[in-house]
């Protein structure tokens, strides 16, 4: 059952960047939908996912990052590797082997890279396990 009033959390985050928001529903619900155990979670500075660790995170930046125009929001996956995509903004070896993937999320969810899905469940996998 999606926890409606955790979307609501998660889309009063990104009240600023209304512009994020069709990207940043789409995300969410097809993560609920492939992860139905997994928690949305609001906090200041992010809108997390975890099952039950947290696996990935989406942000708010402002209008540029690394000079590079950003749309409304960013996905940040945790992973074991950093990853090789023309979305990537920047990987980041937070702790040795895990990296942060800071990806630009496309503003059109039609946009979303091929693989996304593959890496989110691979975040997934290697912070909390399971399928």
């Amino acid at each position: 059952m999606m926890d409606l009033e955790a979307l609501r959390l998660a889309e009063a985050f990104f009240a600023r960047k209304p512009e994020a928001l069709p990207s940043v529903r789409a995300f969410l619900s097809g993560a609920l939908d492939r992860w139905p155990g997994t928690e949305v979670v609001t906090q200041k500075s992010q809108v997390g996912l975890r099952d039950p660790r947290p696996y990935c995170a989406l942000t708010a930046p402002g209008k540029r990052v690394k000079g590079r125009a950003t749309p409304g929001a960013l996905l940040s996956l945790f992973l074991p590797r950093p990853l090789e995509a023309d979305c990537l903004l920047m990987a980041v070896e937070a702790y040795p082997g895990r990296f942060t993937n800071h990806l630009i999320l496309p503003a059109d969810p039609e946009d979303f890279p091929g693989s996304l899905w593959d890496w989110t469940a691979e975040a997934r996998r290697f912070r909390c396990g399971g399928e």
